[in-house]
């Protein structure tokens, strides 16, 4: 104990990576998990948010693709390629898979 109270150093770097760990934790539900997409003409984060964003806020969902993504506005360009957020209950509908042999749609939707 005389030990550990010399080295208050290592006291706080154990209370800091317990608050870390615990904020983790609480902030990840677990529900949502990231995709890449190329932007269409037309698209907009906006529109882009009322597919892919869930329960979320359409902002909270702008802000955390912003983040993503190291956007410094809401602009975006045809052919550009972004990490979305899909949250588990999203209207996220298809995405084409495609290999040699066979062509085939992955849905992905919340039963309601």
């Amino acid at each position: 104990m005389n030990w550990l109270q010399k080295n208050n150093y290592i006291v706080v770097l154990f209370i800091a990576f317990v608050v870390i760990v615990g904020i983790l934790l609480i902030t990840d539900n677990g529900k949502t998990t990231y995709e890449q997409i190329e932007i269409q003409h037309g698209d907009t984060l906006w529109t882009l948010a009322e597919h892919y964003r869930g329960d979320m806020k359409p902002q909270e969902w702008i802000n955390l693709v912003q983040l993503e993504n190291h956007l410094n506005n809401e602009i975006i360009i045809a052919g550009q390629v972004i990490t979305i957020p899909i949250a588990e209950d999203s209207h996220y509908i298809a995405q084409n898979k495609m290999n040699e042999d066979s062509h085939s749609i992955e849905v992905a939707s919340k039963d309601q």
